[in-house]
């Protein structure tokens, strides 16, 4: 019987007396074998119902295999009892009939992915239960019962849903051993009961990590063979999950699964003669020295001084511990046969079994060391390619980010010679066809077989060849003097955006916040090289973060311009296009005042002095708009005392929030088991509090978003967080007076069809967006021709003037069009992301959506990061990767909140599953993007460009640590903690560089109709 997620303070804890009375008194009356099983990492279902079957050590890539198991075609327990041709039954979670198809006589299995489904998903399971223990022809039945962990996965450990089936579950243990204890009676054999967990359940409800609370689970040996007091003393200190399968296979008399790293728990098999215990532990051992000959290298092969035997000489401690356990053993077996006291054996038994566990364990952990084997020939591939990439983006990163075009001269020296390039290919490709005709064992089996690997390897190769050609073009190809010029090329691209940014310092007053930005990006990648930080990253954004909004509060504020600049003034060259084009808008806004202003009767004046008016007007803007040469300031930058307390207070704001939020989830790795506030709030008895702090916080989201929001798109998003709080209420979280629970009432289906009614307003609010982007750009098309018979006409003032005055209301009708279509992509994703968070993260949604308005409106318009897009983009990334800690996230896998992909749903969909908890897992990243649009589009009139710059400026930020952590993972991958710690992580980035790279091509798909909006009317 394996009860999912059955951590083991569950039973041995509080909890066991309080819920699992009959389990409990037999544990504490040694009327069975109880022990703490420790489950290795990663602590998820498919992985640990291998290592209970197997005995072996699942790998890291066993998380992705979870969500579609295949047949298991290693050695196995399971399958020995098949071809043994025990009988099986089994009844709860499909992922045995995945693993073991056909090995059962009858089954009925149930998904384990929809969690919100806690009720009939064991009950399922136990109408078989009573009806299988009366009929005879069984030898095994297994029991895999879900409701536990979909309850850790919904509301946490800490609910008071988890005593209720606590409760069921030991009714059950009761029903099975009861009668199977009567039927004992009347059997030759004893029947043997086991209640384990697969792993635990971390304080958040999740699992997959390396906590203690995850990997020590329960593990209960029950029989009538114990019963009376007959069993053992609980063990306390743990043995590894692992030792199931060897104990199992030897109390059934079956081979123990050849690639088993477990040891039998002895303590089973004390009612067993001393004969039979070590003739067990005997083979057990020798099942483990054959694993070690196999994965080991160090066995010679040698003859006896007959020259027949084959002997095996190592100098491996575990084996030569293993001989003197043999030798040992051989001593107690001819004191048996002599005749020797009992005492005398016992003790000599004692000392053998003993020696036979150290040495077990020495070749448990020999083994273990070993069994890390990886393809360095595809790795090396794959980081080349990597840090390829990351050279090509660095050298592209003036033109994109800085605006920096390199003259004709220059871009000579990056094109090698087509001989040196052909040269390049045949060298790389030799290299490549080498490596997959080796036999040392470096061809990589991805790299060298198949027509896919083939492909790669072509690929690899040319890309690589163009980079080694390009290498030998500029080191020994190029003369001193062009290559100094190129090199200064590089120096000052680079120095715009990234790498210069402390040289340019020592010449231009750049503020301190725009030099600590880049330095940030490069000082985390560095930081990823220690285990500790990786399992504390948190705290580096936390600390990137609060020292970035110190930078602020200590920083001189700027007055806005009072039109967009499109490059930077403080670190980014404007091109004269832009200057051009800026000189355009504002002699188009001054033709337009004037020509209102003739219209009412207020202008009085001839064309004369009108023209004298609009050149100074026009010289006078041009003065404002034209940016300081290195980020120098003029006096009239700086802001009265007013805005510069209105500032300060509004930094303020952002640190005393984050301060809230770091405090509202603990997490990382040491000191996630601390309480935090949003523990506080998720106990039961606190439930009026959490109701309460809900309501407030969608009513702080409604009223941050309504003043940016049409009227539609605010009473959506009022109705939508109305039917978000109607659909906790009916999934029990929270309080409603209008929401009744009947006893009746089935708990899994509560909320389904109101979390429904929410998405459907989501897809009305989306609807609403997009309809009054395509009627904008239907009246554009309409208007086109005539915004270009009025650019070519621009002297006829008065005979326009109407015309002239209805185009312009045509531009600031596009403008709001834009901000509204912006902000309701940005409302959309609110709502969808208060459906989907946990109930107490409604306040770190709230709390982000106001940190948004500070920046936005309060902190950024009076710095000169406002007048950056990359460094604008960078601030967002940053909140971002804060926000995706503040709810409680972390490099664990256990922190996942798998709950969210079931949302309103009643049956399991991959698809719709995966992308609604990738939705909920990163949403602060989400936020943030979005943010990052709705700021660009509403401060620029031609905002593709700026996108462009923010693109390629979060695609830099993203390859810089995917690549150097992909370095640093090989580096350590023999590390202690590559599987607990750097493993992890390395799925983390690569799941993070998926979903950026998603919301990049949306934020570019976006882009283009809101360019030809602000083109054909600005």
């Amino acid at each position: 019987m394996l009860v999912d997620a059955m951590r083991a303070d569950f039973m041995y804890g509080d909890s066991g007396k309080n819920f699992m009375p009959y389990t409990r008194a037999m544990v504490d009356s040694n009327s069975s074998v109880s022990f703490i099983a420790k489950a290795h990492p990663p602590t998820v279902t498919m992985p640990r119902i291998k290592g209970l079957t197997t005995g072996s050590i699942p790998g890291f890539v066993d998380i992705a295999l979870n969500l579609d198991s295949k047949a298991l075609v290693e050695d196995n327990v399971i399958t020995q009892m098949y071809r043994a041709g025990r009988r099986m039954v089994f009844y709860g979670d499909d992922t045995w009939l995945k693993l073991f198809p056909d090995h059962f006589v009858r089954h009925d299995g149930t998904t384990s992915f929809f969690v919100t489904d806690y009720t009939e998903v064991d009950e399922n399971v136990t109408r078989h239960v009573v009806p299988e223990l009366s009929r005879p022809d069984w030898d095994v039945m297994i029991l895999h019962y879900l409701g536990l962990d979909h309850i850790g996965h919904l509301v946490g450990p800490a609910s008071s849903l988890i005593g209720p089936k606590l409760q069921e579950m030991d009714k059950i243990v009761e029903t099975i051993l009861t009668t199977l204890m009567e039927q004992d009676s009347e059997r030759d054999l004893p029947t043997l009961s086991v209640l384990c967990g697969d792993h635990g359940m971390s304080n958040a409800g999740s699992h997959g990590g390396a906590s203690a609370p995850e990997t020590l689970t329960t593990l209960v040996f029950l029989s009538s063979l114990f019963s009376g007091g007959k069993g053992s003393n609980h063990v306390t200190t743990p043995v590894y999950q692992t030792g199931l399968a060897p104990t199992l296979a030897l109390t059934f008399g079956l081979p123990v699964p050849q690639n088993s790293l477990g040891q039998v728990m002895t303590p089973v098999l004390a009612r067993s003669s001393a004969r039979d215990q070590l003739r067990a532990v005997q083979i057990n051992a020798h099942q483990l020295v054959g694993v070690l000959r196999a994965n080991v290298a160090g066995f010679e092969r040698g003859k006896n001084h007959r020259g027949t035997k084959i002997l095996f000489h190592t100098t491996e401690p575990g084996y030569q511990l293993y001989q003197q356990a043999v030798k040992m053993h051989s001593g107690w077996l001819k004191g048996l046969v002599n005749g020797e006291s009992a005492t005398s054996l016992e003790t000599l038994g004692q000392r053998v079994s003993q020696q036979y566990s150290r040495a077990m364990e020495s070749i448990v952990d020999r083994v273990a060391a070993s069994l890390s084997e990886y393809d360095m020939h595809a790795m090396v591939v794959g980081i080349a390619l990597l840090i390829q990439v990351f050279f090509i983006l660095l050298a592209a990163s003036g033109k994109y980010v800085a605006g920096i075009v390199l003259g004709t001269d220059t871009w000579t020296v990056y094109i090698p010679p087509p001989a040196l390039l052909l040269s390049s290919f045949f060298l790389v490709l030799s290299v490549q066809v080498s490596l997959c005709t080796s036999t040392t064992g470096w061809a990589s089996a991805e790299l060298c077989s198949g027509p896919a690997g083939w492909f790669m390897s072509i690929a690899a190769v040319t890309s690589t060849s163009v980079c080694v050609s390009l290498t030998i073009q500029l080191l020994f190809l190029t003369d001193h003097k062009t290559l100094l010029s190129v090199v200064g090329h590089s120096l000052h691209m680079s120095g715009h955006a990234w790498s210069c940014i402390i040289l340019l310092s020592q010449y231009c007053s750049l503020p301190w916040e725009a030099m600590f930005l880049p330095a940030g990006v490069v000082l985390h990648s560095i930081s990823l090289g220690s285990s500790s930080l990786v399992e504390e990253e948190h705290q580096t954004w936390y600390f990137l973060q609060t020292t970035l909004f110190f930078l602020l509060l200590m920083s001189n504020p700027l007055q806005t311009h009072k039109r967009p600049i499109t490059g930077n003034n403080t670190t980014t060259a404007r091109s004269p296009q832009d200057l051009v084009q800026d000189t355009d808008d504002t002699e188009n806004d001054i033709m337009y005042k004037q020509r209102r202003a003739f219209s009412d009767g207020k202008q009085k004046d001839d064309g004369r002095n009108m023209k004298k008016t609009s050149t100074k007007k026009e010289s006078s803007q041009l003065e404002e708009n034209a940016p300081s040469e290195c980020g120098s300031l003029t006096q009239q930058d700086y802001v009265p005392k007013s805005g510069c307390l209105r500032r300060m207070v509004a930094v303020l704001a952002l640190l005393l929030t984050s301060r809230l939020l770091r405090s509202w989830n603990q997490t990382g790795i040491v000191w996630a088991d601390q309480p935090d506030i949003g523990d506080w709030f998720v106990r039961p008895e606190n439930e009026i509090y959490l109701s309460f702090l809900v309501a407030a916080s969608f009513l702080g989201i409604l009223i941050l978003r309504w003043r940016n929001c049409d009227f539609t798109s605010s009473l959506l998003l009022g109705v939508g967080l109305v039917g978000v709080y109607h659909y906790r209420a009916k999934t029990g979280v929270l309080a409603a007076p209008w929401v009744l629970h009947t006893d009746n009432y089935v708990f899994s289906y509560r909320g389904i069809f109101e979390a429904r009614l929410v998405y459907f307003i989501i897809i009305i609010q989306l609807c609403w967006t997009f309809f009054g982007l395509l009627k904008t750009l239907c009246q554009h098309l309409q208007t086109a021709k005539d915004g270009e018979n009025f650019t070519g006409n621009r002297d006829c003032v008065q005979k326009n003037d109407l015309h002239t005055t209805t185009l312009y209301n045509n531009n600031e009708n596009c403008k709001d069009i834009r901000k509204r279509f912006v902000d309701g992509l940005l409302t959309t994703l609110v709502l969808l992301e208060a459906l989907l968070l946990r109930p107490h993260n409604a306040t770190v949604l709230a709390v982000t959506v106001f940190q948004q308005y500070i920046l936005h409106e309060l902190v950024l318009p009076w710095t000169s990061l406002y007048h950056s897009v990359p460094l604008l983009t960078l601030v967002h990334v940053w909140m971002g990767q804060a926000a995706f800690y503040f709810q409680g996230n972390s490099n664990s896998i256990a922190t996942i909140d798998i709950s969210a992909g079931y949302v309103g749903m009643e049956d399991y969909v991959q698809e719709v599953a995966g992308t609604l908890t990738c939705l909920s897992t990163y949403a602060g990243p989400f936020l943030w993007f979005t943010s990052l649009l709705v700021l660009i589009t509403k401060r620029y009139p031609r905002p593709y460009p700026a996108m462009l710059q923010a693109c390629f400026t979060i695609i830099i930020t993203r390859t810089l640590p995917v690549t150097g952590y992909t370095v640093i993972t090989t580096l350590q991958r023999y590390h202690l903690f590559v599987w607990s710690v750097f493993s992890p992580k390395l799925l983390y980035e690569a799941m993070l560089t998926a979903v950026t790279a998603a919301v990049l091509v949306l934020i570019l798909c976006l882009g283009a109709p809101l360019q030809m909006i602000g083109v054909n009317f600005t």
